[in-house]
């Protein structure tokens, strides 16, 4: 989350803070013993623009 929180202040394109996001999710959900679904981080990120 610091890499995240470091990219925005930094003013880092949201499709690059994805990925360190998406391996937040990756890692609180093998200490929890859950699985963040493809489809929350989809849901995060349907407001932004990606890829365009």
């Amino acid at each position: 989350l610091e890499a995240v929180n470091q990219g925005l202040e930094l003013g880092m394109p949201v499709d690059l803070l994805q990925v360190d996001m998406t391996r937040t999710w990756e890692v609180l959900g093998e200490i929890t013993g859950d699985a963040a679904p493809d489809e929350l981080i989809t849901q995060l990120f349907s407001q932004f623009c990606l890829g365009k």
